[in-house]
């Protein structure tokens, strides 16, 4: 691959150019897990199949809504992307009202989630999404099925599908939906499409002085385009990517980690 029009495109860009040993690293209850390029490229492949054989078709909404970073999220977010669903990342703080809000208007037909926070508020809601058939968690919850349910889900059936699928997505096809706070009114889904984001990644690549095997420390939420279009470009320029446990812990991380890079705001 010469080089990447779709977002799905610069996992793959990474591992012919530059594969890393840690593609992906998040800490949860004091472990490290960890995903080199070719096993992160494995599991959204795997990830992808089982979306197939679970019934999601092109243009279906699938959210995402993480109370942490961590490498669930981008498996998630690329094995999505390359099916030709649209996932919607949506902020973990906000209220059950506005989550069925979000819910209803995007039409979300499955949801990953993180924790139990999080399920409880999605169970207040369930039955007011017509829309919604089921949620899947990164954690162990009773309640929710694990979301790696589906990685041996479709076996080795689908291939063929989820080639033809990737080929035939186009850099103008909308990728995500991103929704704005709402301080304005009810919340708007932004429309992206895979180009909209990755031209920012190939604009952010000329001005960042990263290099492939660059550590790189993430702690921004991925739910909010900024840390996510950077994330994207960390993986074109084939740097890993460590993300934090907590804003609390940054400190520690940094000293543990020793990162070449990471993003941030004004706090």
């Amino acid at each position: 691959m010469k080089n990447y029009t779709r977002l799905f495109d610069i996992i793959y860009f990474q591992n012919e150019h530059f594969p890393q040993s840690t593609c992906f690293a998040s800490k949860h209850n004091g472990e490290w897990t960890t995903y080199s390029t070719q096993e992160a490229i494995d599991a959204v492949n795997k990830l992808s199949r089982g979306l197939i054989e679970y019934g999601i078709k092109p243009g279906d909404k699938v959210a995402i809504i993480s109370t942490n970073n961590r490498c669930e999220w981008n498996i998630v977010d690329l094995a999505c992307l390359q099916i030709g669903a649209i996932d919607v990342p949506i902020y973990p703080t906000i209220s059950p009202a506005e989550y069925e809000y979000i819910f209803n208007d995007a039409e979300i037909k499955i949801a990953f989630i993180s924790d139990q926070e999080l399920l409880d508020k999605l169970n207040k809601i369930d039955e007011k999404v017509p829309s919604l058939q089921a949620i899947f968690a990164f954690d162990e919850l009773e309640g929710a099925q694990h979301w790696s349910h589906f990685l041996d889900l479709a076996g080795n059936k689908h291939e063929e599908e989820l080639k033809q699928r990737k080929e035939d997505i186009n850099p103008d096809d909308l990728a995500t939906l991103i929704y704005t706070s709402g301080t304005t009114g009810k919340p708007k889904g932004v429309m992206l499409s895979h180009k909209n984001v990755v031209e920012n990644t190939r604009y952010t690549l000329k001005d960042l002085p990263l290099k492939p095997g660059h550590i790189c420390l993430s702690f921004l939420p991925l739910c909010h385009v900024f840390e996510r279009m950077v994330t994207y470009s960390y993986q074109a320029a084939g740097a890993q990517i460590w993300y934090a446990e907590s804003l609390e812990t940054i400190g520690d991380n940094l000293k543990e980690i020793k990162p070449h890079f990471f993003t941030t705001v004004p706090r």
